[in-house]
C-alpha cells in the first residue's frame, strides 16, 4: 500500500509508467537509432574537415564521457563547468573523476591541491594516506 503512495523512491528509482513498457521502447528504437546515426555522421564529417567543435558537440561528448546519471544529477552551472573542462579528453576525465572522488570523501581544497602536486611529481600514492601530506 505504501508503494502505491510514493512516486519517487530516490536514488533514481521511481514508479514505472507506460513509457517503461518494452513495446513502447521498441517502437521508439528506430527513431533513436536513426537520429544517433545522423548525429555521429555529421560529427565524423566535421572531424574529417577539421572544423572546431560546436557547442552541441561539446555538450554531447561531455554527456557521453561523464555518463547519463552524473549529467542528469548536475545543475546547469555544473554542466557548463564540465563542458569547459573538455572531459571527452581521457586525461581530463580521469583528473575530474579523481577530483569528484576526493570531494565525496570530504577532503579539503588545500589537501586536494597537495595530492594533485604529489601525483604530478610522480609519487602517486593513496590520497587517503596522510603520511605524505604536510599541511602548512
Amino acid at each position: 500500500k505504501l508503494v502505491n503512495e510514493i512516486d519517487d523512491f530516490g536514488a533514481g528509482f521511481r514508479k514505472p509508467t507506460y513509457k517503461d513498457l518494452l513495446v513502447i521502447k521498441m517502437v521508439k528504437w528506430p527513431y533513436y537509432l536513426g537520429s544517433a546515426t545522423l548525429w555521429w555522421s555529421k560529427y565524423g564529417i566535421r572531424r574529417m574537415r577539421k572544423l572546431e567543435l560546436n557547442a552541441e558537440e561539446r555538450e554531447v561528448l561531455t554527456k557521453n564521457a561523464v555518463g547519463e546519471v552524473a549529467w542528469a544529477a548536475s545543475s546547469d552551472e555544473e554542466r557548463a563547468t564540465m563542458v569547459t573542462l573538455e572531459l571527452w579528453v581521457s586525461d581530463n576525465l580521469v583528473e575530474w573523476r579523481e577530483e569528484q572522488d576526493m570531494k565525496r570523501e570530504g577532503l579539503s581544497a588545500n589537501k586536494r591541491k597537495q595530492i594533485k602536486k604529489l601525483r604530478k611529481k610522480g609519487s602517486g600514492g593513496d590520497y587517503g594516506n596522510d603520511d605524505d601530506l604536510h599541511l602548512d
